[in-house]
Order: structure tokens, then sequence, then C-alpha cells
């Protein structure tokens, strides 16, 4: 009988991790947070049974009914309020429902007795279909259904009358149509707690993994953030070491050129062409080292934001051709040929010329230098006018050199940073794929920058053999905001 009961009560909900006991528990919480909506309502009935007796109804002459009915009404009001304050357990509320189902029985039973009417058996079948829907446990609908069909039974057996039987198959029908509401109500809530507990667990899980997550990602971050201020310690590091060496060299350096200056004019020499030559080759390698030293210097200004702006008008095509004319020794020998345009619509612009100058040097420099021999350089420029920017000039730097990449094109522009297989001991500035120090397009990118410019590179990407080239682009406001 247990296992024909659990057939249809329960089905299984180990596969998916839950328990009975889960089940069970669950189904008790439910319970008793109907039951105060319940008694209340059964309370209700109760009083308005009472007043019906006592007015109406011809169960008037049985005071014992009307006892009875406030009687339980001050029953189900105790427990009510018992489970309103909690002082009932959960683990009652199977007997909770037997007791409040047995006064409503016991008023039936009572009345059924008192009018020996077969009549009144319809209310039994109201009953057992409503605790069908009332009671969870298959084995309490199954007592007290026994204890309806008992109490129909006896009363078919001592009153006359040949209604009992139609009565009786009510009953029998009602029992059955409240067992399958029962079951079906069972099922329902069960699964609604299977799936109820599923979400809590699965909502717990999901917490848990988020919670894992943010201290990941915290981890994380706070791992990104002390790599971050590292590299800007150690680009901090850099910075303070190109400062204090770029001074350092300079005392030396200028010593050097002195004393070297003082050699170039001296007669012995000037009438030697051994030592001449040597004595040159020092002055040489000073003026490039010169060079590297300045260099440093202007990067040291730029990451310190000191660099200061000598603001004066400034005809660029002329700047320009300037510049060139200290590379026509290395064209000439490395037959490169330099275009410049006319840009004779370009307008004159306010501008510090010594900065534009590094500029363009370090533009055309470097399109020298990653430019195979017998390429073109050219350089253009034009008015700009861009919506909502003030008035502006572009100029251009392009080559037919070995381009580069466009993942790198930004990189290009960050101090050491130079792109392709670089010959890092070349002595010659202007050699192809010659090695040098890595700041001329960070000092560039400086310096137009300080004038409220922009500077990129278009190229189509790195390739030593087709050569696609490479073009700079600079846009320098005309007039500089006071």
């Amino acid at each position: 009988m247990k296992n024909f009961i659990a057939r249809f009560q329960w089905e299984p909900a180990e596969q998916s991790g839950i328990s009975e006991a889960q089940i069970k528990s669950a189904f008790e919480r439910t319970q008793m947070q109907n039951y105060p909506f319940i008694s209340l309502s059964l309370m209700a009935l109760f009083l308005l049974y009472a007043l019906l007796q006592a007015t109406v109804l011809r169960e008037n002459r049985y005071p014992i009914m009307i006892v009875i009915a406030l009687l339980s009404t001050a029953v189900l009001f105790g427990l009510r309020r018992a489970v309103v304050r909690g002082n009932i357990l959960q683990a009652w509320a199977d007997w909770l429902y037997m007791i409040t189902m047995g006064l409503v029985l016991l008023s039936m039973m009572l009345r059924l007795y008192f009018t020996a009417d077969a009549k009144q058996t319809a209310n039994l079948a109201f009953f057992l279909v409503g605790m069908g829907m009332v009671l969870f446990p298959m084995n309490r609908f199954l007592v007290m259904t026994a204890v309806t069909l008992i109490g129909w039974l006896i009363g078919a057996l001592l009153m006359p009358g040949d209604e009992w039987v139609f009565y009786g198959v009510v009953v029998l029908a009602a029992a059955a149509t409240g067992g399958i509401a029962q079951i079906m109500q069972t099922r329902t809530y069960r699964r609604v707690e299977i799936l109820r507990i599923e979400n809590e667990r699965l909502y717990q899980e999901t917490q848990h993994f988020n919670r894992q997550l943010e201290q990941k990602v915290a981890e994380r971050t706070q791992e990104l953030r002390q790599a971050y201020a590292q590299l800007e310690r150690m680009d901090q590091t850099k910075s303070d070491f190109i400062t204090i060496a770029s001074h350092e060299l300079r005392t030396p350096l200028t010593i050097l050129n002195v004393h070297n200056q003082i050699l170039l004019f001296d007669e012995t020499i000037q009438a030697d062409p051994e030592l001449l030559k040597r004595v040159n080759g020092i002055q040489s390698g000073a003026s490039r080292m010169e060079e590297v030293v300045e260099a440093m210097l202007d990067v040291a200004k730029i990451d310190s934001q000191s660099l200061t702006l000598q603001l004066a008008p400034l005809n660029l095509p002329v700047l320009i051709r300037m510049v060139a004319q200290k590379f026509r020794a290395a064209l000439d020998q490395r037959t490169l040929t330099l275009d410049i345009a006319p840009m004779r619509d370009l307008p004159e612009i306010e501008a510090d010329s010594g900065a534009l100058e590094k500029v363009f040097y370090h533009l055309i420099i470097n399109a020298i230098k990653y430019t195979p021999d017998g390429g073109r350089i050219w350089v253009e420029g034009r008015p700009l006018q861009e919506p909502n920017r003030p008035p502006s000039v572009t100029v251009s730097v392009a080559d037919q050199g070995i381009g580069i990449a466009p993942d790198v094109q930004e990189m290009i522009f960050e101090k050491f940073y130079q792109t392709g297989e670089v010959m890092l001991h070349s002595s010659g500035k202007t050699t192809f794929k010659g090695g040098g120090s890595g700041l001329g397009l960070a000092i560039a990118r400086g310096i137009v920058g300080a004038h409220n410019g922009r500077i990129w590179v278009e190229s189509p990407g790195h390739d030593e053999k087709a050569c696609p080239g490479s073009t700079f682009h600079l846009v320098l406001p005309v007039r500089q905001d006071s």
C-alpha cells in the first residue's frame, strides 16, 4: 500500500540532485504559508453556518450544531494565531491540516446524524473534492476519505430511504475526483518545488561563479595596474637616464669639439694629409654624437613637457628646402631623388622654425634611410580647411621605401622603436636601413603636438622586395591659440 501511494504521489528527484527530504520540507513550508488564508476562510464559513442555523435552517432545534460551529471557529482562530506567530513547527503541517479538516468533517457528520437526510452526503462530496486540493500527502487524504465513506455507510445502514445508493455513487465519484485532484496538485507542487530548488541552486552557483569571476577580474586588474605602474616607472627611468646622460655627455663633447677645432686649424696637421683625415674623422664622430645628445635632450624636454616654442611667422617651403640642402651629398651618393613641390599657395604659419626644422630633418632622413638606392622621395603641401577646425596646412613626406606594417604604424612614434631589421652598428646616418637612436619620429610627434598639430603615417605594409613606400602626413594650424 505504501509503495502504491508513493507511486502516485512522488516522482524521482534524486536524478536532479534533490532529495526527498528537500521536497517534503518544501511542501510543509507551502502548507504553513497557505494555512492562514485557509483557516480564515473556514472560520468565516463556520460563523456564517452558525448564523444560518440560528435563523434560517431547520437545524436550529439542535443547539449543539451552533456550539460545534462556534467552537470550531475558536479552534481555527487559535491554530491560525499559533501559525502566524510561529509557535507551530513546520514538521507538524500535516497534523495541522488533519485537525482542521477533521473539524469540518465533524460538523458535516453531525448534520447528517441529526437530519437523517441522504442529501446531506452531497456536502461530503464537496468536502472530499476540496480536501483533495488542500492536503498534500496521499496517506492523509486516504484516511480522511475512509472516515467520510464510513460515515456515509453508517448513515445508509441505519437510516431509512433509498436515496443513499444514489448519493453513495456521488460520494464515491467525489472521492475519486478528490484523489485525482490531490495527485495532480501534489505532482504540480512537486515540479514547481523541484524547479524552484534547482533555480535557487543555479542562482547560488551563478552567484558563486560571479564572485569568483569578480575576484579574478579584480586580481587581474590589480596585476595590470601594477604592471602599468611598473611600465610608467620604467619609462620615467628611461626619461631620467636620457636627461642625465645627455647633460653629462654634453660637457665632454663641447671640450672635444673645442680641442678638435684647434687641431683642424693647426698648420702641422694641415700639412699632413693622414693627420688631417684622422682629425676630420674625429670631428665627424663628434658631430654625430652631438646630434644624438641633442635628440636625447629634445626627448627629455618633450617627456617633461618643458619644450618651449619661439613662435614667429614661418614660410614652410623655404624651411623644407633649407633642410633638404643638408642631404644633397647623401642623396647623390645613394642616387636618390628628392622632389619638393612648389607649394606656392601655402600660407605662412605661426611656428617655431628651429623646432619644425628638426621635424622635417627627421622625416626626410627617415625616408632616405628606408628607401633603397635609386628610389624617389617627394614632399608636397597644401592649405587645409576642416569642419569645426581652424585653418591649417598639411604637408606630406612620401618615399618608395620598404614600407611599414599596419600593426606598428603607431608604435614607430614611440621612443627607441625601429621598424624592420636595421644595422645596429652602422655609422652612416643615411645608410640604407642604417641604425640610429630611434628617437627621430618620437621627437617629430612631440614637436608637432606642441604646435597643436597632428602627425601620422600611411603605408600598405612592409615589403623589402616590392617596396610599397610610406607617406608621413603633418597637419599644422596656421595660427597658434594664445
